[in-house]
């Protein structure tokens, strides 16, 4: 670390001032780097001198230039008040180049090892004189004294973080008194006994393990001891306590219950004369065997162990690509050949272990035919049979199930081979419930209600079940496997409630439907009634407003009111209209062929845009060279593009309205039009209602009629819309214009979907 400082004014300051200071950023600074850059610039404004650097020599020793080398070897402060062009060192040279006259280098060292070089330099001739060297020194060694302790401060705080961070791992750990009492647990720890960090600290460890203090305390030597963990079916672990100081010890867990349950299947399989258990290294050369191997290979232990599965079934080629690339579990037939052209066949089911290679089961393949006998009589029965069914072999792993069971958990059976059946229990209870039922039904053969929760592929809730398990043996009366009948209790229940929902469903729809057609009659009948009175209404108005004799200019001028009222609300009846057609489905589409470019210069929409140029409003039609001739109604078109046309136009004092017709897609089978404007705009919490009946949006601030527009418009364009079988909708922010778009297949074939 090097620090320059820019000439200051020298101020008169005493060695005690500056000690008194230096202590001063000792506490101030955050570390050695900051503290050696205040002194160094609070020195230079003290003494006067051009420029100072100062180097840490305790942690960057090789940035150090040969004449600060020399100065830290020499141990001595140097001192050359007369630089020249001549020197020994290139570094004064370059000094001397730079303007400078005097230099003095400080170097510091504590218990033999370099802390820092300072470097003073100064324009002035005999610059630095024995007593400033004097008062110099003790600062700088000073300087150093604050600097190492920055330094292994801030190595310790790492050194703490290095602590805290391998002792917060997956393993569970925890810092323990000599009489047990916890002190500090990890996450994984306290995770384990489903306590926080917090509740931990003061517990004895023999709250949680069959251990004490005591016991502990006597594997602080590096000995270990397997301990179990509280209950009835408690995991078990390898405990290690190492000694951190007389009082402290650190402990850690390692979960050896999987371990444990290995053996318990290598003590089951030594009982049966048709499996035998393998633990296999990663290249399959077996390290151990159970000592009934010779049942099935006729092969002693001795004969066996050392030698790799897949040399023994050198004519399967396949197999040694399968071992090195499968995933947790491999389950296949092999043929091994066990010496002077004599032939076992077996089935081997291989899984991944925490050791780094295989634990392997071993059958003989006479069992497996005996297996696939009774199989083969019982398909028709179990492929049919509503019940779930498992077939499971006599340590509990998964031969095959029926399609009820993939159905039931949602798994295959492919899937589900080769897997331990316990892995599919929901809870501690079921699956403590089938380890014990499997005992008695090995030795009683059959053992039925047994109420257990079992889990889906990807479900979270349980699902309630009752099953029957009856042992299998074979002729020699050896176990093989079991048969697992399982019903499922909820599935009745949910019948029952889908059946109750769904006639309250169909209830309700029916109430629904026929309101519905009450309404849209009623605007039907009552749209007619209104519409014969209301176009005389609307006629005679005409008449008496164009009359020029017998009427007054003021006479003539209601009448004109009345007539444009009544045209008014003709065209809400006629919307009215529509909308109970639509929703009854009275309206059929009069499909034709459809080009843009000609349904744009329609007479309504050519209108429109001359009423939008009278208003100063520029307008512009665009209709890309890929839109194709689609199928649709062309007069319901007009009818939706002269609504949003209208609306642009009713909205926008002031820019343009813009027609833009273009392919959704480059591969896309529908048609997108927009209406774009530079209007008011729409808020975010009106687009949600613009299509709805009978909606307006607040007109604040517009010129317009007060009164104009019935809300039914935007809800007849989509109500058409969807008829022809696309989608409309609107991208608008308030001040900013509104862009409304509808999509429509070129085929004329999504209406049909829709």
């Amino acid at each position: 670390m090097v620090f320059y400082i820019a000439t200051m004014m020298q101020e008169t300051v005493t060695i005690e001032q500056l000690i008194t200071e230096l202590f001063a950023m000792g506490k101030e600074s955050g570390n050695g780097e900051e503290l050696l850059s205040k002194f160094a610039a609070r020195l230079q404004y003290a003494i006067g001198v051009d420029q100072i650097s100062v180097k840490d020599a305790y942690q960057e020793k090789s940035e150090l230039s040969g004449l600060e080398e020399f100065a830290i070897n020499t141990g001595k402060p140097y001192v050359d008040n007369r630089l020249s062009g001549y020197s020994a060192f290139p570094e004064l040279i370059r000094h001397y180049n730079l303007g400078f006259r005097s230099c003095m280098l400080l170097p510091v060292a504590i218990e033999g090892k370099p802390v820092l070089v300072a470097t003073f330099l100064s324009k002035q001739e005999d610059r630095f004189d024995n007593a400033l060297v004097s008062k110099l020194t003790l600062a700088t060694e000073l300087l150093a004294y604050q600097t190492v302790a920055k330094v292994e401060r801030e190595r310790s705080l790492s050194l703490a973080k290095y602590f805290d961070a391998a002792f917060n791992t997956y393993a569970p750990q925890m810092l323990i008194d000599r009489n047990g009492v916890v002190i500090r647990a990890n996450k994984s720890a306290s995770g384990l006994f489903g306590k926080t960090q917090r509740e931990m600290v003061g517990r004895n460890v023999s709250e949680f393990f069959n251990v004490d203090g005591n016991m502990l305390y006597s594997l602080r030597e590096g000995s270990a001891a397997e301990v179990r963990e509280n209950g009835e079916q408690g995991r078990v672990y390898k405990a290690t306590c190492g000694k951190i100081n007389d009082r402290l010890s650190h402990l850690l867990l390692y979960d050896v219950t999987q371990l444990k349950e290995l053996e318990e299947k290598v003590r089951l399989s030594e009982r049966s004369s048709n499996e035998v258990f393998m633990l296999l290294a990663k290249d399959t050369t077996v390290l151990w065997s159970s000592g009934n191997v010779g049942k099935v290979l006729k092969l002693g232990l001795d004969e066996i162990v050392g030698r790799r599965l897949m040399d023994l079934a050198y004519d399967d080629k396949e197999f040694a690509g399968e071992v090195s690339s499968f995933g947790d579990t491999l389950t296949r037939q092999l043929r091994l050949n066990i010496g002077n052209d004599v032939t076992v066949d077996t089935k081997a089911v291989l899984v991944k272990n925490q050791f780094g290679g295989f634990s392997c089961t071993l059958s003989s393949n006479n069992i497996e035919k005996y297996v696939s006998a009774m199989q083969g009589a019982l398909e028709g029965l179990v492929e049919t049979a509503s019940d779930a069914i498992f077939n499971i072999d006599a340590l509990g792993y998964i031969r095959s199930v029926n399609s009820s069971a993939e159905r039931l958990l949602n798994y295959t059976n492919s899937e589900l081979s080769g897997s331990a059946l316990v892995s599919l229990y929901a809870d501690e209870e079921s699956q403590q419930k089938l380890s014990s039922s499997l005992s008695l039904a090995r030795n009683s053969g059959v053992i039925e209600h047994v109420f257990v929760n079992l889990r889906a592929k990807e479900g979270d809730a349980p699902i309630p079940c009752e099953q029957s398990i009856r042992g299998m043996v074979d002729s020699d009366n050896a176990l093989v496997g079991y048969m697992i009948t399982t019903k499922e209790l909820a599935t009745k229940m949910k019948l029952d409630q889908l059946e109750e929902d769904k006639e309250e469903l169909d209830k309700k729809f029916i109430g629904m439907k026929e309101e519905s057609d009450y309404k849209s009659q009623f605007f039907l009948n009552i749209s007619h009634d209104l519409k014969t009175p209301l176009t005389s209404i609307y006629g005679y108005g005409k008449v008496l407003a164009g009359s020029s004799e017998g009427i007054s200019d003021e006479n003539r001028g209601y009448a004109s009111i009345i007539a444009n009222e009544a045209d008014r609300l003709l065209q809400l009846i006629n919307q009215i209209l529509d909308v109970a057609k639509l929703e009854s489905g009275r309206i059929k589409l009069d499909i034709k062929d459809v080009d843009f470019n000609a349904l744009l210069k329609n007479q309504a929409i050519e209108s429109l845009v001359e009423f939008a140029q009278k208003k100063g409003l520029e307008f512009d039609v665009s209709v890309d060279y890929s839109v194709p001739v689609v199928q649709a109604d062309p007069n319901r078109l007009i009818q939706v593009l002269v609504n949003l046309i209208g609306n642009a136009i009713k909205f926008t004092e002031h820019g343009s309205i813009g027609v833009k017709i273009s392919r959704a897609g480059k591969k896309s089978k529908f048609v997108k039009v927009e209406v774009i404007d530079t209007g008011s705009g729409v808020s975010k919490e009106d687009t949600k209602k613009l299509f709805k009946k009978f909606f307006q949006v607040q007109r604040k601030g517009l010129i317009m009629q007060e009164g104009s527009g019935t809300g039914l418009g935007l809800s007849i364009a989509k109500e058409i819309v969807n008829l022809h079988g696309g989608k409309i909708g609107v991208n608008s922010e308030v001040g900013k214009g509104s862009t409304f778009w509808f999509t429509l297949p070129i085929s004329g074939k999504a209406k049909k979907k829709a």
